[in-house]
């Protein structure tokens, strides 16, 4: 019997991706996830050793707009194209060795992200912009915090904290309260 965590399907959800659905579709939409999330890759601004891009915005938003199961699902999908090599990443690169660099703890921070933002949306979370902003922090602060657990593996916490927290706290806030914005207006749609 299958977890009513990863059964439970939202009204937004059941739209996307219905229990009846046939694989190719179901592929489809993951696919259509992932090259959301790769385009949201490439709109960086370079900073160093971490760019600003809008990967962890798309990581929430997609989690809360395909739930839990799907949304982590797509993360991994993306995750397993880049290290084999398909250039999805920030600033088109691919390979293993990026999830060993100094970016590969916010991509491995994807997959959980995606999954509490997408439950937290399955459980009410999306209702409201105020309930939307904070699943959306909780998903962005599991991002950040697998980010720095890798960056401190590679300097100081002080000095993670300083490059890989600090330059995105404005940024960040404001990509949030975007989500937040248009979350319920597109389960309301639903």
């Amino acid at each position: 019997m299958m977890n009513d965590t990863l059964s439970f399907k939202s009204s937004l959800q059941n739209i996307l991706i219905s229990t009846n659905d046939s694989i190719i579709r179901k592929a489809l939409l993951g696919l259509a996830g992932m090259l959301v999330l790769a385009v949201a890759s490439q709109l960086t601004i370079p900073l160093q050793p971490v760019p600003l891009t809008f990967q962890s915005t798309t990581v929430i938003l997609l989690g809360m707009t395909y739930g839990a199961r799907y949304g982590a699902y797509i993360m991994l999908a993306y995750l397993a194209a880049g290290v084999m090599g398909m250039p999805l990443f920030a600033e088109f690169r691919a390979g293993p060795q990026i999830l060993l660099g100094p970016t590969g703890g916010y991509l491995i921070g994807f997959v959980p992200a995606a999954f509490v933002s997408g439950y937290l949306a399955q459980v009410g979370f999306a209702k409201s912009i105020f309930l939307s902003f904070v699943a959306a922090f909780i998903g962005t602060a599991i991002i950040f915090g697998c980010g720095l657990l890798q960056l401190s593996t590679l300097m100081s916490w002080q000095a993670a904290i300083a490059v890989g927290v600090t330059p995105f706290l404005i940024s960040e806030l404001t990509k949030l309260a975007i989500v937040a914005y248009l979350i319920p207006k597109v389960w309301k749609t639903a």
